[in-house]
Formats: C-alpha cells, structure tokens, sequence
C-alpha cells in the first residue's frame, strides 16, 4: 500500500538552544570518536571545557536566530525605506487591475465626481456578404442566405452617475475614458463614456406619526432614504472599519485599489476602501416595487402608520400599469421626483408626503426639509474627507549588531592563561608557547563561529533580488573586486584575541584575501562560481516560489540551447528580472495597452501580459519598438573565378563602425548564418578572443571556435576585427567593449508584438459627413469601405471554414525568428507554451516567428521589416483617433488608408523555418537527421 509523502511544517526542534542536550550530543561524539585513548569525561578535563565552550557559543548563535524576524531584518538606518523596498507590502502586491465589470465600477467610484458607474456591453454588428467574402457594418443588399453577422465581443459602455453639481461633466467624461485605457482588459474597448439616463418616479403617501416627531426632518430622510434605494450611492471605509465587517485582508485589498506608488495611483481620487457586496448591491434597479418603499418608510424613526401610499412613474408605458411595481428602462437610473423646482422633474408629477399626529393634519416647512437634506448631505462628505486609503502596517523590528562576536577564548578559566588577562609575568618560555599553541587551535574554532554570526547579519541582503553583492563586504579590498558579488558566504575577522598578531598576519589581511579570491577564480574545477550559481539559483527559487510560480522548465530549455556553462548566469538574470518586477506582472497580468498615451513607439507602454510573457521567457526588453536594425547584415558578392558564383558574406557593426566580419566566404546563404550565429554567440565570451601583433606593432584579434583543436583548419577562425589598434590594451579595451555591445544588441533582437485584433476594427463614421466641429450622430451609417475589414473564411453558401469573427478575442503574436534562441524550435515550443498558458482562456492567439537578418531578402519581402514599419503608422493613427473625438474627414481617410495597409500585411505573415531536404531515392545520404522533413518544424529546401 503507498504512504503518502508530506512535509512537516515545524522541524525545528529547538535543541540548538538546549546547553545540556549540545553537551551530551558531544560527549557521544567523543566516545564514539575516542573511547579507546580518552577515558576522563569529567568537567575539569580541558577537551571537556573546550567542548562546553563550543556548546555555550552555538547556544548564543541560535538564540540570535530566533530573534523576531522584523529584528533581523531591520536596517541600521532607514529601517522603514528598507524593509518596503525588500517586501512588497498589502497595497502594492494584492490589487491588481480591473478584469470584471465590478472592477472597473470599484475603479470609477473612486473619482470625487462620480457617485456611481455602469460599465455594458455594447452591441456593434458586422455582415458577412458571402458572395464577395466583404464585411460591414451595414446590412448587404443580397438575399439572407447569402449573408451572414455577428456581433464583436468586448467592446464597452460606461454610464455615470455623476455627484451633486458638478459643472464640467465633460472633463469627468475625458477622465473616466482616460482612466479606463490606462486599465483596458486585453482584448477589450470603450465605445461610449455617457451620463445615466433617468426615469423619473414619484411617491404619494400619507403618513401618520409620533405627536413628538420632527416631521420636516422624517421627510428629509424618507427622500433621502428612497433614493438610496432607488440609485444606491457606493460607502468607501477605512482599512480598520473593513476589518470590523470581518473581511480579510486579502479580501480588502482584491481587484483595484487607487494608492500612491501603488498598482494604481490615484489622481484625485477619493481615498478608502469599497465593500465589495455593497458595490454589487449598488447595481442598475430592473424593477421597482411598492413594498419595498413601504418597509423604507416603515424603518424611519417617528413614523407610525401609513394610511395611504401609491407610486408612478411618468412614462406611458403599458409595461407599468401593476399599482405594486414599476419596470425600469434599460440602463436607466430610477429618480425620485420631490421638488417642484427641479427642472428635470417638469415632465412628471411630484412626490407628496402628507403627515398626522393622530387627527391632526401636520404642515410641513419645505425650506427646513432642503436644509436637513443638504446638512445630511454635508455631513457625509465631511466624513469622506478623513477617510484615507491606509496600507498595513509593517512590523519594523529593532536592529541589533547580531554580527558581533566575542572570541570563547576570553571565557576560559583564567588557569589557561589565553585570556585578557594573560599568563602570570613568572611564566616560562615552554608554558607561553602551550598558550600560544592553545590560542591557534582554538582560532580555527572562533573563526567558523563567526563566519556564522556574520553570515546570519547578511540574511537579510541574501533575500533580496539585488545582482550584486559586493557592497555586503565590509572589507574594501574585496568589495572592489570584480568576483565579488558572487559570493554567498560572508566572513569577518576575530579581533578581540589578545596578541593576535603572533598568530596571524593581520597587517597584510586584504592582501591575502584577495589571493584567495583569485585562487577561487583561477580552479580549473570553477568550484566557488558553480557554489555561487547554485545558492543563488535555490535562493531565487525560494523567492519565486513564494508567489507560487516557477522557472524550472525555462531552465532546462536555456541548459539545452548553451550548456550549463553559458546558460547559468542568464537563467539568473532572467528570474532576478522576474521577481524585480512581479509587483507589474501580477497586477497588470490581464490589461492592454493604452493606445491613447502619445508614445506608442519605443515604450513599455505594452500590455500587461506581454510583460509577464517576456519574463518568463528571458525577454530582457519587452518595450514596443524596431526588432529589425542594421546592426547585422549578410550581403553578397559575386566571386572572382570563371564560374561566377554568388557567396555570402556577414559583418556586425555599431552604427559605421564594423565591429565584426566573416573570416570567408559562404557557398549557401544557411551556411553564412549559422557561422554568423555561432560568432554572435562565442564573441560575448572573452576566452573566444584570440589577440594578435603585426610585425609593425599594431594589434587586432579573431575569433576562434574552442571545439575546432586544429588551429590550421579554416573553421578555427570563425570571425575577426580588421580594423587594427595601436597597442594591445586598446584592443583589450575593445573587446569588452564589443563584448557588452553583443550582449546589449542581444537583448534588443528579441522581443514581440502583440495585436489584439479588435483594435484593428474599422471605425463607425460617416466620412461624408464627417465635421470636427459637431458631434457624430448615433444615427449615422458607417461607410467604412471593406478593405479596412479583416479577412474572414468564408464560401459561397456561407459555410465558415474557419472562425466567422476575426476580431473578437484574438490576438497575433509576432516574434522575430532569426535570432540565436528564438530559431531554436525547442525554445519555440516552449515560449509558445508559455504564451498560450498566460494569455487569458477566452483570447486565441496566433503566434508567427517571422523575418530576417538584414540582406536575407530585400526590404520589400522582409516580413518583420514591413511589419515594425506599418504596425507603428497604424499605432500613431490610431492614439490620433482616441485623442480627437470626433474625427475629420481627412483624418478618418487617414486612418482607414493605414489601416487598409496594415491588414494584408499582418495576414501574410509567415513564420520562418529551418529547410529540409526531400528524400532522394537515388541517393540515401540524403535521409538523415539534420535535413528531414517535419511538419510545423522545417520548410521544404530542395533535392
């Protein structure tokens, strides 16, 4: 039978701090150890005091480490800068952007003018005219069978409840369109921003109630209570009041919370927290019932009775004929109509409220009932002036030198004489060298020790996602070596030892470590490199962990592809990336882009799943900007020899300057690329540079292949410099330089596109009538002609062979397929695995690996080339067409010119592979395994 396998939660059992169970632990040690020529175990023994000493000083390390863990952690200085920056607190790591329709309303409530907000569904329908294979946005003129619709999924309305006078409504309309594209759900769009419309409700009652009731005051409140129930306003409370209603905090703080520094910062927002089940209760009435206004009227102190009640509302519609219940338009606000001098209410009758004391008909002061209303009013708004939105608190502990080490040799007795007392004046030479002899044994001991105390201060540094860990060192000689910060163990020296420096050489204490250091960096075995990667790997892997996520995958792609060797240090710089930047890739995990921000190009103004994506996939750059430069070029060349023949050569430049070119010519375009990759790939390593002197004292260097041993074969030279230096420390200046250039223009290649295909629907104007100084009519009809439409896969008689909807939820992934790791197809699945996991369920994606070096092709086939060039124009138009509202005539043309463009080009993207040879039958050669043919994997070559 299989036993389940679990970890305990609790395994420490706290015997390190047990004196009496570390002795007996050592007398065993001992026994077993020497038994045959140690037989005194009594306290007196001077192994026994040795050994008692050892304990007691592990009891003071244990009992350090489990000092509180806010005291471990704390800083000397800034100890609150420091700990928010080593941990993300509530308010920056548990909101995230808005993803549902409560969100986004938990979003707008928080702008002081808006008392609440709708966001709908908006209904656009697109025709299929399966005749011509043209879409519009208006019916065809073709028999029905001939015609198919749909209707695109994702685009929004916002309605708005605005708070009493406000004057600009227009400048709330901008901040709630702004403020919503800032926040856009990928695969989504905002249509319309627009006030609520009301249907207006009035109330006739007759009330009778307490002889020492405020009647002028219950009338304030039954109108202020039925409007609650009519259109209820949103409560915002502080974090102790949310705690009070039971929530926790994660509770508190789930979907978005506007908070400076924050996933959301606020500008103008009301501060605090929104019940999250008041907002849902908050939403548009469907129906409005009479019972309901009665139990109101009812809860009011100081009412008794109500002797007669009706309601009404003021449009003729036959669907409100029931006494007990009025039907609400379709997202309509109902209002309750009260006073006679409310413009809005001029086409309805007003409520009536009629009150008794007994037989007594009461009059009611009108002027008081405005004034208790605008009070209550007041009051309320007063008290959202002190709610704040509040993070929690951190525990910030007390820092304490936990590093501080006293030597055990000062808790000898002092008839050891290694104390700071010393030995008697009267000591002879032999009894001074015991001590001394007695001092260095014990040395060994103490500097262990506080390796360990001094490893335990640095803890806190160890957690942190910082690259370099060279400023841990107090020592300056070593924190200015280079090797430094690959370190994970730290050191300190023992220097309360009386006459130390008759046992160590203390003056020349830096000048040694930084031996050892070198030491450590010369081993053949690369023993403290490989030590540094692996605690810093399982260090990471804590970290990444906490938030439930993993790199292990990634990490054997990457081994797969470069080595062990060469993959480690970029495995860690991409998870450092990772949890550097896990406070936006969790929080805006599900967002699009803003296309109304001006800089569309050359931004990190992406969406939030492409960040996340590049992380994962050791994107160092994920901004919007060219992948195709002129930094790598193949171009060819006719040979000199009778036959003529086309070669190929490759060089890497950094603007004019020619960095790096081919050592010779290519027969074959392929063979030219993977020479070039392979150089790209080795000349970021220093050991691959082969440094040379001409007879006249000029230098330059080649590259060479470390696994061709033949240094006279034509494929150890696989690259060189040609331009010369002076002297060779300015050729080894240029090499680092070259060096960091590869390895920046490395990071830049790789990168992507996603377009989100609902933004490339056409737009809804009427160009013919199109005039920037009106607004467009709801009535308008589109005329957006139908190259502007995407393509859909249609036949004759209307049979889809594939997905009628272009548009909706459907994104395209474009990377480019030329480079080192995204040509790899092992890499290719998994970064396609990665994308197809992390965009959302209900969004397909499209994923194209497309383009090449330049030279491979002219520009004008060159697919990444072409789609950098038009995806930006496309871009720039469209931020044109969310900033001015409405369009002119030549900026629609515009824009439906661009768009016109942009489509064909992003449908005839293809993505590259490598070629395959067809099996000759005359020739068996052919079939092996670096040239078969693979579907999805290889394009078809020649014979």
């Amino acid at each position: 039978m299989n036993e389940s396998v679990t970890i305990p939660k609790h395994v420490n059992t706290k015997n390190d701090l047990d004196f009496g169970y570390l002795r007996e632990l050592g007398l065993k040690h001992i026994e077993s150890l020497g038994s045959k020529i140690w037989t005194d175990y009594n306290t007196h023994d001077p192994g026994i005091t040795i050994m008692e000493m050892l304990c007691y000083a592990i009891t003071d390390l244990s009992q350090r480490i489990e000092l509180p863990m806010e005291n471990l952690l704390a800083s000397e200085t800034d100890n609150f800068k420091k700990m928010h920056q080593q941990f993300l607190s509530a308010v920056n790591i548990l909101p995230s952007k808005p993803v549902s329709a409560l969100d986004y309303r938990k979003l707008f409530v928080h702008i002081k003018e808006v008392k609440n907000a709708w966001i709908v569904k908006h209904e656009q329908k697109v025709y299929l005219n399966c005749e011509n294979h043209q879409m519009s946005y208006n019916a065809f003129k073709v028999e029905d069978d001939n015609q198919k619709n749909f209707t695109l999924k994702g685009l929004n309305d916002i309605y708005i409840d605005f708070e009493d006078e406000v004057e600009d409504k227009d400048a709330v309309f901008e901040k709630v369109k702004q403020l919503y594209h800032k926040n856009r759900n990928l695969c989504e769009d905002l249509v319309n921003v627009c006030e609520i419309p009301e249907q207006h409700i009035s109330v006739c009652a007759y009330l009778d109630i307490r002889p020492d009731a405020d009647e002028e005051r219950i009338q304030a409140l039954i109108i202020k209570a039925i409007g609650n129930y009519l259109a209820p306003s949103v409560s915002f409370y502080s974090l102790k009041k949310m705690y009070d209603k039971g929530y926790t905090t994660d509770e508190i703080f789930e979907g978005p919370v506007p908070f400076e520094k924050g996933c959301i910062e606020p500008k103008d927002f009301q501060g605090g927290f929104i019940d999250t089940e008041e907002l849902r209760n908050a939403s548009l009435q469907q129906d409005i019932r009479l019972s309901d206004i009665i139990q109101i009227i009812m809860n009011i102190d100081g009412v008794l009775t109500i002797k007669d009640i009706s309601f009404k509302t003021c449009d003729d519609d036959e669907a409100n004929k029931d006494p007990w219940i009025i039907c609400i338009k379709e997202n309509h606000k109902p209002v309750l109509c009260w006073d006679e001098d409310d413009e809005t209410c001029k086409d309805c009758g007003n409520s009536i409220f009629n009150f008794s004391k007994g037989f007594l008909p009461i009059g009611v002061n009108k002027k008081r009932v405005i004034a208790i209303l605008n009070a209550l009013e007041k009051e309320e708004k007063e008290q959202l002036k002190n709610i704040k939105t509040e993070d929690v608190v951190f525990p910030l502990g007390e820092f304490s030198h936990v590093e501080a080490y006293t030597s055990i040799q000062n808790d000898f007795p002092e008839t050891y004489g290694i104390s700071t007392n010393g030995l008697p004046a009267n000591a002879d030479k032999q009894r001074k060298a015991k001590a001394k002899q007695l001092k260095a044994y014990l040395l060994l001991f103490d500097q262990i020790l506080a390796n360990y105390f001094a490893h335990l201060s640095k803890v806190k540094d160890l957690l942190t996602v910082d690259e370099s860990l060279k400023a841990l060192y107090g020592v300056t000689a070593i924190s200015e070596l280079s090797d430094a910060e690959k370190q994970t163990y730290f050191s300190q020296t023992v220097d309360d030892i009386p006459e130390i420096d008759e046992l160590v050489d203390t003056g020349n204490y830096d000048d040694n470590l930084i031996k050892i250091f070198n030491n450590l960096k010369n081993d053949v075995n690369n023993s403290a490199d490989n030590t540094f990667y692996e605690r810093r790997n399982q260090l990471l892997d804590h970290l990444i962990a906490r938030f439930a996520e993993r790199f292990s995958d990634y990490a054997f792609i990457m081994k797969m592809i470069y080595g062990d060797a060469n993959a480690k240090y970029e495995i860690l710089k991409a998870k450092t990336q990772f949890v550097e930047d896990y406070k936006t890739i969790s929080c805006e995990r599900g967002i699009g882009f803003n296309y109304c921000d001006p800089e569309v190009w050359d931004t990190e103004n992406v969406s939030g799943v492409q960040k996340r994506i590049a992380r994962l996939i050791g994107v160092t750059d994920y901004s919007r900007r060219n992948l195709l430069g002129d930094a790598i070029e193949i171009y060819d060349e006719k040979d000199k020899t009778e036959d003529n023949l086309t070669e190929y050569r490759w060089r890497i430049k950094n603007g004019d300057d020619i960095l790096l070119s081919s050592s010779k010519h290519y027969h074959s375009l392929s063979a030219a690329l993977k020479e070039l990759f392979l150089s790209f790939e080795l000349a970021k390593n220093t050991a691959n540079y082969d440094l040379k002197k001409t007879k006249t004292g000029r230098t330059y260097f080649n590259i060479i292949n470390p696994k061709i041993t033949d240094k006279e074969s034509e494929d150890y030279i696989i690259a060189r410099r040609i331009a010369y230096t002076a002297t060779q420390e300015r050729s080894e200046e240029k090499r680092d330089e070259i060096i960091a250039y590869l390895k920046d223009l490395s990071a830049y290649e790789e990168g992507m596109y996603l377009i989100e295909h609902l933004l490339l629907r056409p737009d809804t104007y009427n160009a013919a009538n199109a005039d920037k100084k009106r607004k467009t009519s709801k009535n308008e009809v589109p005329d957006a002609p139908a190259e502007t439409f995407m393509p859909s896969c249609l036949d004759g008689d209307c049979e889809s062979c594939g997905p009628t909807d272009p548009y909706s939820f459907r994104v395209s992934v474009i990377l480019p397929g030329w480079t080192t790791r995204f040509s790899n197809k092992d890499f290719r699945n998994y970064a396609e695995k990665i994308i197809r996991e992390e965009i959302p369920a209900h969004v397909l994606a499209r994923i194209c690996w497309i383009g090449h070096v330049k030279g491979v092709k002219p520009d004008a086939e060159n697919d990444m080339l072409q789609m950098q060039l038009k995806y930006k124009l496309f871009l720039e138009q469209l931020q044109i067409t969310c900033a001015n509202h409405p369009l002119s005539k030549s900026e629609i043309t515009t824009y439906r010119d661009v768009l016109s463009d942009f489509i064909p080009t992003l449908n005839g993207v293809h993505t590259i592979y490598d070629s395959g040879n067809l099996h000759d039958c005359d020739n068996d050669d052919t079939e092996t395994k670096g040239n078969k043919i693979i579907l999805g994997r290889t394009n078809i070559g020649n014979l």
